[in-house]
């Protein structure tokens, strides 16, 4: 039994790495938009606004998931 928990808390953490490194991919996206942002003509500024709020759904996502495997990896523990 103990190698089955083992196996699982690998590929739990593995997967716990992917998320969050999901997470910073589209925060970081989110940062160049915002500073793109700046130097832009209207119709181009709808557009990053649309792909800003596109990585926040993304981040609200993967946050979720993170959330979600926590509670699993804790539950595990117990």
């Amino acid at each position: 039994m103990e190698f089955f928990k083992k196996r699982i808390r690998q590929y739990q953490e593995k997967k716990l790495g992917e998320i969050l490194s999901k997470i910073q991919f589209h925060e970081n996206m989110k940062k160049q938009l915002e500073i793109k942002i700046q130097g832009l003509t209207d119709d181009e500024v709808i557009k990053v606004r649309d792909e800003i709020s596109f990585n926040e759904k993304m981040i609200e996502i993967w946050q979720r998931n993170e959330g979600k495997l926590r509670s699993q990896m804790h539950e595990m523990e117990d």
